[in-house]
């Protein structure tokens, strides 16, 4: 039990340090840019009207709506991108606690079962 408590320790302290690792070495442009991109190209994309003359007519965004669009997409990727930082943070560290507690309780059971006269 001791031995899983380390290794489920370790773990779940190594998943908190990558997520927080990324949170602070990727900047939110490069997050963006590297992941999620193709929501900001879809801003430029036609939007279906279909008539009953043209069953194929699209709508096409103005510059400045497609300005718009992009500065309200980053808005809510940056948002996501907190969120999900959060809660990334709060499930390991509640791993990490579980299994250092239990790490504390076992160790000086297996220390004492071990012990050498």
């Amino acid at each position: 039990m001791t031995l899983v408590a380390v290794i489920g320790t370790l773990v779940s302290f190594g998943f908190l340090l990558y997520a927080v690792g990324k949170k602070i070495i990727i900047t939110n442009n490069e997050y963006i840019v590297g992941e999620r991109y193709y929501e900001l190209d879809m801003c430029s994309n036609g939007i279906s009207k279909p008539t009953q003359a043209n069953q194929n007519f699209m709508v096409y965004p103005t510059d400045k709506e497609i300005a718009k669009c992009k500065d309200e997409k980053k808005t809510t990727l940056i948002e996501a991108r907190n969120a999900t930082f959060k809660t990334d943070v709060l499930g390991q560290s509640i791993w990490t606690l579980l299994f250092f507690v239990l790490l504390m309780i076992h160790y000086p059971r297996f220390m004492t079962m071990n012990k050498k006269d």
